[in-house]
């Protein structure tokens, strides 16, 4: 593995998915991060631009994960999983496991709820990846090492009004949002390639195309420590016959919420977020796809084994489905 570190100098743009039109919308949807085949595609821009890859060429960069990093810390972040609970105190709860027999538009047999309290899934929050494994997988809900969107972003938006043949629209004014890492944080890709990116340069990110800088590095001790506790965690799994898995990336189903993947038995997901792009090799929009979001928890009945999760045309090699095995709880 190799480990990219991509520094924005700017406030940046993601678009949503949704079309905006300016007159018949006045704010735009965004998101505060990009999907992963925004950061692809700056990366795999670099390569092109330098001559050294083809459109044809697209697998040979293929991204593992995507985390939010604390240079000064090294500190490794990922979405926090949508099964820790929350009321409006701030108050996180876990969720029990219960068997159901009918609830109108849940399909599976077993249901992750908090019972008696009015609570909600942990939104917008980022989880610290050895407390995934120290706190969350040992359910020490107290002691999570939790970060929220302001401990990391400041959260900023422009004013803009359509312009058409040199003249200002009235009634087209219109609001975008937009984030901006706090000082100390940036983004960590880990991939793999048989391609030698330089040591630092400049890319370019966003809707708006903003530039960032990066650079790669040596393999933060974050991930040094985590990779002990996956790998513990992994031959512990090896006994048992339920796990879990938490989606760090947005994933694609044929399906919809549902992979292919016999055995799932309950399911923790967010709202669907539309996904689309634009193909540099046919020079065309790609059809919009409804992705689950990251931070989604699903549970399966059966041994590990060999498991398939990503369907083919989900486009893993861009960091879609980025996920972690952990035990049920």
């Amino acid at each position: 593995m190799a480990y990219i570190q991509i520094k924005p100098t700017d406030s940046l743009f993601f678009g949503s998915g949704k079309p905006f039109n300016a007159g018949a919308d006045s704010w735009t949807d965004s998101s505060f991060l990009p999907n992963p085949s925004v950061i692809w595609g700056a990366l795999f821009s670099v390569l092109y631009r330098e001559g050294k890859v083809t459109v044809k060429d697209k697998e040979r960069l293929y991204i593992k994960n995507i985390y939010l990093y604390n240079e000064e810390q090294t500190t490794i972040l990922v979405p926090a999983p949508l099964d820790i609970f929350v009321d409006s105190e701030g108050k996180r709860y876990k969720g029990e496991y219960k068997d159901v027999d009918f609830i109108s538009n849940y399909e599976l047999p077993v249901i992750n709820m908090v019972d008696g309290v009015d609570v909600k899934p942990l939104e917008n929050n980022f989880i610290e990846i050895n407390s995934l494994y120290e706190e969350y997988c040992q359910d020490n809900f107290d002691d999570l090492v939790l970060f929220n969107f302001d401990e990391v972003f400041v959260a900023d938006y422009k004013i803009g009004i359509k312009i058409e043949k040199g003249i200002a629209k009235k009634n087209h004014l219109y609001r975008i949002d937009l984030t901006q890492f706090k000082k100390e944080w940036s983004f960590l890709i880990e991939y793999e390639s048989d391609i030698v990116f330089n040591q630092s340069g400049i890319l370019k990110l966003g809707g708006e195309s903003k530039i960032a800088h990066y650079q790669k590095i040596d393999k933060p001790i974050g991930i040094i420590d985590y990779e002990d506790y996956r790998d513990e965690m992994i031959e512990e799994l090896k006994e048992q016959n339920e796990f879990k898995i938490l989606f760090k990336t947005p994933v694609y189903f044929k399906k919809g919420w549902q992979p292919q993947q016999d055995g799932l038995i309950c399911v923790n997901i967010g709202k669907s977020i539309p996904i689309g792009g634009f193909d540099m090799e046919t020079k065309k929009p790609k059809e919009m796809k409804k992705y689950i979001p990251a931070g989604s928890v699903l549970v399966f009945s059966k041994e590990l084994g060999e498991i398939s999760f990503i369907d083919e045309d989900s486009e893993s090699y861009k960091g879609f489905g980025s996920y972690e095995l952990l035990t049920k709880g």
